[in-house]
C-alpha cells in the first residue's frame, strides 16, 4: 500500500505535515524516543552513481554523479502549547554537494555546470495543530504555511492543510485516518494520511505514517532502538541550469523510497544518535517550474545504496 501512494509526488512538507499529526495523534509514545526533536543534524553519503536527464521524451544528457554528500539541518521551537492547540516554528537548511560530469564527452553536465559550490536550500515553518472531537472520535486539525529559498533569494510561499481522525487510541494502539491539502504541487494536490501504531509487548512495535514511513522496531535498554522498515524521502533545491528553453530558475526535485535499517541511541535524556543503510529507489526526479507545475527535464538514477549519521537534541 505504502508503495502505490508513494506514486504520487509528495514534498517534504507533506511529510512534515504528518509528522506534526504524531505529535497530538499519538498519546503513547516509545519510552524515551520523542518524536519531535529541538534540534537535528544529518550527513549522508552515497557511491558515485549514473544518471539520465530527458527532454520532450529525448535523452539529453548521460552523465555520473560523484562524491554526493548531503547535510541537513532542521530545528523545531514551540511556541504555544495548550491543552487543544500548539504552535510550532520551524527552520530547515540543506545543502547539497556533489560533482557531475557528462559520461559521453566526459565534458560538465549541462543542468548542473552552473552551481560548482554546491546547493542550499532554506525553508521555514509555522505549524498549528488544534485538537478536537466529533461525536467522541478525537480529530486533529493541522494549517502549516511555509517559505523557502536559496542562496540567490527567497522563492515560494505554500500552505498545506490537514485533518485526521483517531479512530482508535489505547495503552498499546493508535489508528487514525484524514486527508493533506497543498498550495503548491505538481499532480496530486489532496493525499491521504494514514497513521497506525500498535506495542506487540513491552519492546516491539510497529510504527506506520502513510505515505511517509513504514517501521517495525525493537527497543532495549531503554536508550537503544532497531528499526527495519522503509521512508519515502524527497530532495529539491533551486538552480540555474545551461539548457535552452528552461526558466532562468527551476526546482529540482526527486522523491525515493528508502528501504533501510537504522539504529538510535539516547546518550542521556536530550542527546540521541542515530545510523541509517539502506537503499534508495527513485519513484519520480526532474526539472520542475518554480510553482510544481510543469515537468522540463526527467531525471533517472538506478537504485543506490546510502549511509546516514544523525545528531538530535531535545531541550524538553
Amino acid at each position: 500500500m505504502m508503495l502505490l501512494i508513494a506514486t504520487a509526488t509528495v514534498t517534504v512538507t507533506a511529510q512534515t505535515t504528518t509528522d506534526s499529526l504524531v505529535q497530538g495523534g499519538r498519546r503513547y509514545v516509545a519510552r524515551n524516543f520523542s518524536e519531535v526533536r529541538t534540534f537535528n543534524l544529518y550527513w549522508e553519503t552515497t557511491p558515485s552513481q549514473d544518471y539520465t536527464l530527458q527532454q520532450n521524451g529525448k535523452e539529453i544528457e548521460n552523465g555520473k554523479i560523484r562524491d554526493v554528500s548531503t547535510l541537513k539541518f532542521s530545528t523545531t521551537i514551540p511556541v504555544v502549547l495548550l491543552k487543544n492547540f500548539s504552535l510550532y516554528a520551524n527552520g530547515h537548511f540543506n545543502a547539497y554537494r556533489f560533482e557531475t560530469i557528462n559520461n559521453v564527452n566526459e565534458t560538465e553536465s549541462a543542468i548542473f555546470s552552473k552551481n560548482e559550490e554546491g546547493y542550499n536550500y532554506y525553508e521555514g515553518t509555522v505549524t498549528g495543530t488544534y485538537r478536537t472531537k466529533i461525536g467522541n472520535k478525537p480529530l486533529i486539525l493541522v494549517a502549516t504555511g511555509s517559505g523557502d529559498g536559496w542562496n540567490k533569494g527567497f522563492e515560494k510561499v505554500q500552505g498545506i492543510f490537514s485533518a485526521i481522525m483517531i479512530f482508535k487510541r489505547s495503552a498499546t494502539t493508535s489508528f487514525g485516518a484524514g486527508l493533506c491539502g497543498m498550495t503548491l504541487y505538481e499532480t496530486t494536490p489532496v493525499l491521504p494520511i494514514i497513521n497506525y501504531w500498535h506495542q506487540f509487548n513491552q519492546n516491539l512495535s510497529i510504527d506506520v505514517i502513510l505515505p511517509s514511513r513504514a517501521y517495525l522496531r525493537y527497543q532495549y535498554n531503554n536508550n537503544q532502538r532497531l528499526s527495519i522498515g522503509a521512508s519515502m524521502e524527497s530532495e529539491h533545491f533551486y538552480l540555474e541550469s545551461g539548457l535552452k528553453d528552461l526558466p532562468k530558475v527551476s526546482f529540482f526535485n526527486k522523491t525515493s523510497i528508502k528501504p533501510e535499517l537504522v539504529y538510535e541511541y539516547i546518550i542521556n535524556h536530550h542527546f540521541y544518535l542515530s545510523a541509517r543503510a539502506g537503499a534508495a529507489a527513485l519513484i519520480k526526479g526532474g526539472l520542475y517550474n518554480t510553482n510544481r507545475r510543469g515537468q522540463n527535464v526527467k531525471f533517472t538514477q538506478p537504485m543506490t545504496p546510502f549511509f546516514n549519521l544523525g545528531f538530535s537534541y531535545n531541550l524538553f
